[in-house]
């Protein structure tokens, strides 16, 4: 099995509320647009109109950020029964979110907090998983974050970790090709040795993104700039491992024009191309 029995869409964008108008009007030769889910799902009027005009042209892929599936926290099955009825009503064949938790004590601490890689956290996700894909009825996908710090690894390690989860919970994975890249360089391994540890049969799509360089030369991971050279080259050295997959470009902050936008599309595509074309030489 390759891409999770998903099919590859090839390369693809976020949409953002500002490109709306542009893309409706102009109609850009993007193959596909990948949501969040919870920016549309809240909403009526002008945000879902524009919505349903553009799943009239593009295929739609879902994406949260608020499921909180490593949370102790009961899942929230009113969110559940929300969000199903949304994927059915835009026809989106598969949603993702996060390896991470986000809730405590019914709190939303508005960021991505990374998960000790302990048995007592992968049990917890995996009985997760299993409830909220029974509950969606469609493929889910669980993405490896950026972690700044290691909460614990005295258990297992991060791809021990991920190998559990996706193979216990029967769930795909959303491989992050920057968010990768970014951890072999805050804790120090090699980035392709990662991503070989994974089980890549189960990579069903794969983000990139840019990032911010701070001041103190670290990076952080802010999703505001173009995708650097060096994932560019990370990620064709992945992609014969992967196969054909659907790639998104990230771009959350000062986001660029809707033009800017497509060339990054069309280089992620141009880079598939390039490599499939090489292998199949």
């Amino acid at each position: 099995m390759k891409n999770f029995g998903l099919t590859p869409l090839g390369a693809g964008a976020g949409l953002r509320h500002a490109h709306f108008d542009d893309i409706i009007s102009q109609r850009p030769p993007f193959r596909w647009f990948e949501i969040i889910n919870e920016d549309f799902m809240n909403f009526g009027g002008y945000v879902l109109e524009s919505l349903r005009e553009i799943r009239r042209h593009y295929q739609i892929i879902g994406h949260g950020v608020c499921l909180a599936i490593g949370s102790t926290d009961p899942l929230d099955l009113t969110y559940l029964k929300r969000l199903r009825k949304f994927l059915d009503d835009f026809d989106i064949p598969w949603t993702s979110d996060h390896l991470c938790f986000t809730m405590v004590d019914h709190t939303n601490l508005n960021d991505l907090i990374p998960l000790p890689f302990t048995s007592e956290a992968a049990t917890n996700v995996i009985e997760r998983v299993k409830i909220v894909q029974q509950e969606l009825a469609r493929p889910f996908l669980l993405e490896n974050v950026t972690r700044y710090i290691t909460v614990s690894d005295r258990e297992m390690s991060e791809t021990e970790f991920i190998n559990t989860v996706l193979e216990k919970a029967n769930c795909g994975l959303l491989l992050d090709v920057t968010n990768a890249y970014l951890n072999s360089k805050f804790h120090g391994f090699d980035p392709l040795e990662f991503v070989r540890s994974l089980p890549l049969e189960r990579v069903g799509q794969m983000h990139l993104a840019g990032w911010e360089r701070a001041p103190d030369g670290s990076f952080i991971d802010s999703h505001d700039a173009p995708v650097p050279p060096e994932v560019w080259d990370f990620f064709k050295q992945i992609l014969p491992y992967t196969g054909p997959s659907s790639v998104i470009i990230e771009w959350d902050a000062q986001v660029p024009p809707v033009h800017r936008l497509l060339e990054e599309t069309l280089t992620a595509d141009a880079a598939m191309a390039e490599v499939f074309s090489a292998k199949a030489a």
